[in-house]
């Protein structure tokens, strides 16, 4: 529960360091500031006139909202169940690993999420030129990178767990 707690708080982060990625990397007349016809129809008129960055922004909003609620609400139904099975926890002290698994994790998370980004926007203009994808990569981007960066956490926080339990003896 605790990861995917931590998970879960870090998606908005990774989420607004791949719009600042691709802000950053791509120039003001980029095809990946486009429009969705459906955004546009939904928006209106007035979403057109606006800046591109602006409605890049709106746009993986769109796909990244959506996937952040139903994690939150998965998140929120896991705690309900939890305490009604089992009552409410005691208070119990947090392990070398699980410390060091926390800062591990994060750092990973976002690079992953920007990896994922970079990685998938290469992957589309080579296999789909032209096609409109930087915000569906964007706004989806962090969730893969959870899953991505779990595993490599995991093994780079156990030899640095290890250490610290070393050091404190």
């Amino acid at each position: 529960m605790t990861f995917l707690r931590q998970s879960a708080l870090l998606l908005p982060s990774a989420f607004l360091l791949g719009v600042l990625l691709f802000l950053l990397t791509h120039p003001h007349n980029d095809p990946g500031f486009g429009n969705y016809p459906f955004f546009d129809q939904w928006a209106g008129s007035r979403l057109a006139a606006a800046s591109p960055e602006w409605r890049f922004l709106l746009q993986s909003l769109l796909f990244f909202l959506p996937g952040y609620a139903v994690s939150l609400l998965f998140l929120f139904a896991i705690l309900l169940a939890e305490g009604a099975l089992f009552g409410r926890r005691e208070a119990r002290p947090v392990s070398g690993y699980a410390r060091a698994f926390g800062p591990v994790f994060a750092v990973l998370f976002l690079v992953a999420s920007a990896a994922l980004v970079f990685e998938g926007e290469r992957a589309a203009i080579r296999l789909a030129p032209g096609a409109l994808v930087a915000p569906v990569l964007v706004g989806l981007a962090p969730f893969a990178a959870a899953a991505l960066a779990a595993l490599p956490a995991a093994l780079v926080a156990a030899p640095i767990a290890a250490a610290q339990k070393r050091n404190a003896a």
